[in-house]
C-alpha cells in the first residue's frame, strides 16, 4: 500500500503545470545535486546516502560509481544551481515523507525530497524507498541520454534491412560487419573502441536464462567477433560471476546481462552488457552484445551510452 502512495504522489507531481515557462536545466549525466546540511552531510544520513546511490556499478573491471553525488548546504541552493537535472534534498524537523517533484525550476528536472523528523527518521525514508528513487532517476537520466543522441543520429538503414527493427545510435558509429542475422556497430575512441553487435536465434520453448544468453553470445563471437591475431576471439570471461535480471523495452520483455568479456590468448578484456528482447510476434530472440574495449580509463559511461541505445529499440511491423 505504501509503494502504492508513493507512485500516486509520483504521478500526481509529475503532472504539475502552473503554465510558467523554466529554463533548460544543466548538469553531468549520472550527476545528482544533493541539497542537506553540511552536518548531516558528514554525518549517517550522508554515509546512507553514499551508500545507496554512489555504490559501484556492477559488471565494471575498475569501481565506477551509479550516481556522483554534489553536496551543498541549503544556504546556497538558489539561482543556477537550482537548474540541476537531478536533485536529491534532505528536509530535517519536518514530517517523515518522499515526494517527486518534476521541472520545478528546469526542464527536464527530479526533485527527490526526502523529510524526517530526526536522523533516524531520514535514513528509514532513503532505505526504504531507495530502489524506487534510484530507478526514477536512472530512467530519467536514459531519457536524457536518448535526446543528445537524436541530435546526430546514424542514418543507416542496415538493422532496418537485417533485421526490421530500428535504434537511435549516433552518427559516429560505423557498421564494421553486416551480415546475414549478423550487424556489428563499432565507434572508435582515444583509447580503443565502443561496440555493439546484433543478432538473433529462433524462439524455442526453452526458459531464456543467465546461462543461455552466455552460451548464445560466446558462440557468436567465436565466429563473428575475431581478436588481433589468427585463432583469437572474444569470450565471456569465466572467472567473474555475470549477473543477469529481468527487463522490459517497449513492452518487450527480456533480460539483462553484465559481466566481463576477455578475448583468447590475449591481454585484452572489458565490461559488456547484454539485452536479450523476445520478439514473440516474428518467433525470434533479439540479442544486443553492447561491449567495450578501453584499457586505463573509465568505462561507465560508454556502459550506459550502449543501453541508451539499446533502450531505444523499436521492432517494425
Amino acid at each position: 500500500m505504501k509503494k502504492a502512495i508513493f507512485f500516486i504522489a509520483i504521478i500526481l507531481l509529475g503532472c504539475q503545470n502552473d503554465s510558467k515557462i523554466v529554463l533548460a536545466s544543466s548538469g553531468n549525466l549520472n550527476e545528482v545535486s544533493v541539497v542537506i546540511e553540511n552536518n548531516l552531510w558528514e554525518g549517517v544520513v550522508g554515509k546512507e546516502l553514499k551508500t545507496v546511490f554512489s555504490k559501484p556499478i556492477y559488471g565494471l573491471p575498475q569501481q565506477e560509481k551509479q550516481f556522483i553525488l554534489r553536496q551543498m548546504p541549503p544556504g546556497v541552493f538558489s539561482g543556477f544551481a537550482t537548474k540541476s537535472r537531478a536533485i536529491i534534498k534532505i528536509e530535517s524537523d519536518k514530517k517523515k515523507g518522499i515526494k517527486v517533484v518534476s521541472n520545478k525550476y528546469a526542464s527536464p528536472q527530479k526533485i527527490i525530497v526526502i523529510s524526517g523528523a530526526n536522523t533516524n527518521q531520514i535514513i528509514q525514508q532513503i532505505r526504504s524507498n531507495a530502489k524506487e528513487v534510484v530507478s526514477i532517476l536512472r530512467n530519467s537520466e536514459i531519457r536524457e541520454k536518448k535526446r543528445r543522441i537524436k541530435k546526430s543520429l546514424s542514418s543507416s538503414s542496415s538493422l532496418k534491412k537485417v533485421f526490421n527493427i530500428t535504434l537511435d545510435y549516433p552518427s559516429i558509429y560505423r557498421e564494421a560487419s553486416v551480415l546475414e542475422n549478423f550487424v556489428w556497430l563499432r565507434k572508435d575512441t582515444k583509447s580503443g573502441s565502443v561496440n555493439l553487435s546484433i543478432f538473433e536465434a529462433p524462439l524455442t520453448r526453452d526458459k531464456l536464462n543467465m546461462q543461455k544468453v552466455i552460451s548464445v553470445r560466446d558462440s557468436v563471437a567465436k565466429i563473428r567477433i575475431p581478436g588481433p591475431t589468427p585463432g583469437t576471439y572474444m569470450t565471456t570471461d569465466p572467472e567473474y560471476k555475470a549477473a543477469s535480471k529481468p527487463i522490459t523495452i517497449n513492452k518487450k520483455t527480456g533480460m539483462e546481462t553484465r559481466g566481463l568479456w576477455e578475448v583468447k590468448k590475449q591481454f585484452m578484456g572489458g565490461p559488456f552488457i547484454n539485452f536479450s528482447v523476445v520478439d514473440s510476434i516474428n518467433r525470434r530472440i533479439l540479442y544486443f552484445d553492447g561491449f567495450v574495449y578501453s584499457p586505463g580509463t573509465a568505462k561507465a559511461g560508454y556502459i550506459f551510452e550502449l543501453e541508451a541505445i539499446i533502450k531505444s529499440l523499436k521492432i517494425l511491423k
